[in-house]
């Protein structure tokens, strides 16, 4: 495969989540707000404007390539800055 020049060889703060780091930010609101999983899920993607089956979708594991989904490192910012503020 030939190099893109948008591909970077040096790591970037701008990346994609892994499925875990989804997960885990979830599992955060979920526990601090006392939520079941669907109705965090829903709430989380409330929070970056879009559906709880795209959210579902960032936290299926990779190998799973029907049901995955990259989150979009904007997305991930923006939820990493609003987290700590979602209310029931």
């Amino acid at each position: 495969m030939s190099n893109h020049p948008n591909r970077s060889k040096t790591p970037s703060e701008a990346r994609n989540p892994t499925p875990k780091e989804v997960r885990q930010a979830r599992e955060e609101v979920q526990a601090r707000l006392e939520l079941g999983i669907t109705e965090a899920q829903e709430l989380c993607a409330k929070q970056v404007h879009t559906t709880c089956r795209t959210w579902q979708q960032w936290e299926t594991d990779a190998d799973i390539p029907v049901s995955h989904r990259r989150m979009h490192p904007a997305f991930w910012e923006l939820f990493n800055i609003k987290k700590d503020k979602v209310k029931k």
